[in-house]
């Protein structure tokens, strides 16, 4: 099957209607994309979905008469995106139900062990090359099995995410603007974390420094 292919738990946001959550399902049948939508507050039909071979997901949907574009790329079990109805837009993101426990085990099982000093409060900073930087402060706690990020202050610039991988890698997800996700791979050596990331044509540096 193909990654992508999955049910999704969605969140959309937007100035217009503000957050909306409803259930987006994905799947291939003889080389044809399907979608549907469930559990939505307003009626959605999908006419037509598209990948790529990037990922990158596509659809196209009317509700009660006007077009609906969904747009997003996969990465890791997630889909984030733009969409946009008539003069409305906004930002969505949706999680693969199948990949929420998967996505739990890393954190779980390295419990004590690599998630273990953690949490806490950081001053977090993202350098893109030629364009400057961007601070902000950044909190990483557990939530049952799990690590959460949370950024006080918000701002054009979020941290949503963070997986520990083997030995001392660390692994952040950003969106800027709502845009992302943004991949932040790195390395956690005593209380700082820091990496490369490339993204969207542009590359820099990030670092966090536990305060």
């Amino acid at each position: 099957s193909h990654p992508v292919e999955g049910t999704y738990n969605v969140e959309s946001k937007s100035s217009e209607l503000g957050a909306i959550t409803f259930v987006l399902v994905l799947k291939r049948e003889g080389g044809k994309w399907m979608g549907e939508i469930k559990d939505s507050p307003m009626p959605l039909a999908i006419s037509a979905v598209t990948v790529d071979e990037a990922n990158k997901v596509t659809v196209t949907a009317d509700a009660g008469g006007t077009p609906v574009t969904i747009e997003g790329k996969f990465t890791d079990g997630k889909i984030a995106g733009d969409w946009s109805a008539g003069d409305m837009k906004g930002t969505w993101t949706g999680a693969r139900k199948d990949a929420v426990v998967a996505a739990a085990k890393p954190a779980a099982a390295a419990g004590g062990g690599a998630a273990a000093g953690i949490e806490g409060t950081y001053d977090f900073k993202i350098v893109a090359d030629g364009q400057g930087e961007l601070p902000l402060t950044l909190v990483i706690k557990k939530d049952g099995d799990k690590l959460v990020t949370e950024n006080p202050g918000g701002g054009d610039l979020l941290v949503t995410g963070i997986e520990l991988k083997d030995g001392d890698a660390v692994a952040f997800t950003a969106t800027y603007q709502g845009n992302g996700p943004i991949p932040l791979p790195g390395k956690r050596t005593g209380n700082e974390m820091g990496g490369k990331w490339e993204f969207g044509g542009f590359s820099g540096t990030w670092k966090a420094v536990k305060k």
